[in-house]
């Protein structure tokens, strides 16, 4: 089948790459909606179907130019005409909120420092929304980690209690990356009151980011559980440590680790480090008869919560 052309004859596809990297906004709409062949009553439906409410009038006016995007309200139903019309997620909201483009750009560095991870690994994931995690406060998050008696991470499991900041928040996305990228191939295992959506990997460290996708959009103020797990389709990796980034402050932190009963640690310690590189060691943790330690950090400032041990 021959690619959608312009009037003049253009790769329709080359021009909505042109428009989406410099705009305008109604221009790249316009030609998003042409290389789908919609008509606005499909567009509209099909937004609808993502949750939110756009008219066809309004959608018009957006594709002539004659009104742009603004509030919540539309800001949710530019999120699902991106999907819509099969675009990455931000490509038309970046047009019309540099600002809050740019915010992504500077949270790219956070989660990169929060990962111990380059920002090009994070720029990798083409198509992630890396600021979207931030549209939801954290209430209590539990990461538990499960540790095999070869001394490998076999699976990660974190549960998530969150308060949406803002209307119509609909995802979280999952940033994981094992200890080093030799071929462990991390991949999602399970999920609760949520469903992946998009999925993206650096082949390089491994990195794994997923958009978790809840059963409904939130309103602002309201608070949603989901869970979801973490295992390894390669060889699980090594470790002598479990650690959570933060970016933003959470009401309750937890971090557990599991041991088996014939492979236990000698000692195990707490550490932090803060978004400035200050790092801080405290005390040692208890490890019981249940082979299993943790840390609960209430009012969780970002950076990066750990636990370490000593094998031998």
């Amino acid at each position: 089948m021959a690619a959608p052309t312009t009037d003049d004859g253009e790769d329709l596809s080359a021009e909505l790459a042109a428009a989406l990297r410099a705009g305008p906004f109604d221009r790249a709409l316009d030609l998003a909606i042409r290389r789908r062949g919609l008509s606005l009553e499909a567009v509209q439906r099909r937004v609808a179907l993502r949750g939110a409410t756009v008219s066809q009038a309004t959608l018009s006016y957006w594709r002539r130019g004659g009104r742009r995007p603004d509030g919540d309200r539309s800001l949710r139903a530019v999120r699902a005409l991106e999907d819509s019309l099969g675009l990455p997620r931000t490509a038309l909201e970046r047009l019309i909120s540099p600002t809050r483009h740019r915010v992504a750009e500077d949270t790219a560095a956070g989660l990169a420092s929060a990962l111990d991870l380059t920002t090009a690994a994070i720029e990798s994931c083409d198509g992630i929304d890396l600021a979207g995690n931030t549209r939801l406060a954290l209430m209590s998050l539990h990461q538990h980690v499960h540790i095999g008696a070869d001394r490998t991470e076999q699976r990660v499991r974190t549960e998530v209690v969150a308060t949406a900041r803002v209307n119509g928040v609909d995802r979280w996305v999952c940033f994981f990356h094992p200890q080093d990228g030799d071929g462990h191939h991390p991949t999602l295992r399970t999920t609760e009151c949520c469903s992946p959506a998009r999925v993206r990997t650096d082949p390089e460290s491994e990195l794994l980011a997923v958009e978790l996708r809840f059963d409904y959009p939130l309103r602002a103020g309201d608070t949603y559980v989901y869970a979801y797990e973490i295992g390894y389709d390669g060889p699980p990796p090594p470790t002598d440590y479990a650690q959570y980034g933060l970016r933003t402050p959470a009401r309750q932190l937890l971090i557990q680790v599991s041991f088996d009963r014939d492979q236990p640690p000698v000692r195990c310690y707490r550490y932090y480090k803060s978004p400035s590189g200050l790092s801080s060691n405290d005390t040692e943790l208890p490890l019981g008869p249940s082979m299993t330690t943790h840390i609960a950090v209430p009012d969780a400032p970002p950076g990066v919560h750990g636990i370490r041990w000593e094998w031998d």
